[in-house]
């Protein structure tokens, strides 16, 4: 269901509506959150939820929730679009943010069903075709034909029934991605280092400027310690 997840422990929360036929797959994103198993777990405020269930303002929000996106160009002023704030309005403009967008699941699986269809459709006769090389497969070897004539309808058959197998491994692969609920956040926002190449020579330059003065720094401390 969640394929090619990527390294390290993924956890994913599924919500189902009971009785419904899923046509929509609303995602909210919490990658962005580093947490540990004892130290720093998890916990129902990384949500927006308190402990009896109520919406969080935003300054009792934890820090490791909303500090990078504050820090964000144009977030600074703007309400952390937290995972209680934003379950209400799914489905709705207002419910897409950094960390929240809807997939059409309907369309997928139509469109699914569209490109697996030649496959499919091509299953079925190399399926009517390796039928009929096996009746005549048979009839040879009942009629005690020679080797080469029953060796070349095998062969034959081999061709057909590899085809087949082929076509639908095709449609079984496209089946697959369907069901794949894994999704990367369209919205996720990619800082990009658009300095020139001068620029990070001289930066790096910059910083072994300071080590090296650090580092005599130090050793002057050293000396006059002795």
């Amino acid at each position: 269901m969640f394929s090619t997840a990527g390294a390290g422990v993924k956890t994913n929360l599924l919500f189902f509506t009971k009785g419904k036929k899923t046509e929509r797959i609303g995602y909210y994103d919490l990658a962005q959150v580093k947490t540990g198993k004892k130290k720093s777990p998890m916990t129902l405020a990384h949500f927006g939820w308190g402990p009896n269930g109520e919406i969080l303002d935003d300054a009792a929000l934890p820090t490791s929730l909303v500090m990078d996106w504050r820090e964000q160009e144009g977030n600074a002023d703007k309400p952390f679009p937290s995972f209680a704030k934003m379950l209400a309005k799914r489905g709705t403009s207002s419910g897409e943010s950094d960390f929240s967008w809807m997939v059409d699941f309907s369309a997928r699986r139509a469109k699914a069903h569209e490109d697996m269809s030649p496959h499919l459709d091509e299953v079925g006769k190399l399926k009517i075709e390796a039928v009929s090389l096996k009746e005549e497969l048979a009839k040879l070897k009942k009629a005690k034909a020679s080797e080469e004539e029953i060796s070349k309808c095998r062969a034959a058959l081999d061709v057909v029934e590899r085809a087949g197998r082929e076509a639908q491994a095709k449609a079984d692969a496209i089946d697959a991605a369907c069901y794949d609920l894994k999704a990367v956040n369209p919205r996720a926002r990619v800082e990009q280092d658009t300095r020139t190449t001068e620029e990070v020579l001289e930066s790096i330059a910059k910083h072994g400027r300071t080590v090296d003065g650090a580092l005599a720094r130090l050793k002057q401390l050293m000396d006059e310690s002795q």
